[in-house]
């Protein structure tokens, strides 16, 4: 039995293809496609961020009591997982997201306790979709009240995995909907930092305490062509108390169209 209620195991034909629609229409394939993108422009640049996020989930894993199963929330391209290491401390890997790339699966089909799961981590990208463009009843307020959140299944189901690891996504697990409720000019600025600051804590209460590790941006940084920086702001919203012994760095994230930006990192276990 799968530790997800409504998961899909990732094959292609098996995806419902209205789910795939909403995908594709809220822009998560061609998200995950610029992701992509900027790590060949900047793959010399990125190189310390995916070390010390392997490395990070690596050393993580070796203190795990159990080695029966593992989770990677956020896999997508896999760039930054060491699916190697984790397949041969665990007789079960699951890497979770809403695309996975074709090119991706092939190159993991060889790790035969490597399984993927097509699955909405947010729990509401089908709802948004749907209240837009079915029912024409839109409210952000409405949305962050929605049953899906007052529901323990999904942390409940998370506690059956020995490792849970949440991979470089708290801080962007929003965005694709602020983008698509931006564009229809549905939402505004303060609406959007309390969806964004509502779904990063649903992320971390349904992960679960002493067998879980967090990798995630927390602050970005934008410097014009001159170097001079033009803003440092905060992209994570949650109590300070809930990052401790945390490990930092710096991801030089992209250096493109007379800027650069930067993202501070953050890793801890949770």
């Amino acid at each position: 039995m799968w530790p997800f209620g409504l998961v899909k195991i990732y094959k292609s034909e098996n995806i419902n293809s209205r789910f795939r629609k909403i995908i594709r229409k809220m822009g998560y394939e061609s998200g995950i496609g610029i992701y992509n993108y900027n790590y060949l422009c900047e793959i010399q640049n990125w190189s310390n961020h995916i070390s010390n996020t392997r490395k990070f989930i690596t050393d993580c894993a070796r203190r795990c009591c159990g080695r029966h199963s593992c989770v990677v929330l956020g896999s997508g391209c896999c760039i930054d997982v060491p699916v190697l290491e984790l397949s041969k401390m665990f007789d079960t890997v699951y890497l979770v997201d809403l695309v996975h790339p074709e090119k991706v699966v092939r190159k993991m089909s060889e790790f035969k306790n490597v399984k993927f799961i097509t699955e909405d981590i947010t729990k509401i990208v089908s709802e948004t979709y749907y209240s837009i463009n079915r029912y024409k009843d839109f409210c952000v307020d409405i949305l962050i009240s929605s049953p899906n959140y007052s529901s323990g299944n999904y942390g409940d189901l998370l506690e059956n995995f020995d490792f849970v690891v949440s991979d470089n996504m708290l801080a962007f697990l929003a965005q694709p909907i602020i983008n698509y409720l931006a564009k229809l000019e549905l939402i505004d600025d303060i609406s959007a930092r309390n969806l964004q600051q509502f779904i990063q804590q649903y992320h971390l209460k349904i992960l679960p305490r002493g067998k879980s590790c967090i990798i995630s941006p927390v602050s970005e940084r934008k410097f014009n062509s001159d170097g001079l920086e033009m803003y440092d702001k905060s992209i994570v919203y949650i109590p300070k108390e809930t990052v401790r012994d945390s490990k930092t760095w710096t991801w030089h994230y992209s250096n493109v169209q007379n800027h650069k930006l930067e993202y501070g990192v953050k890793a801890w276990e949770y």
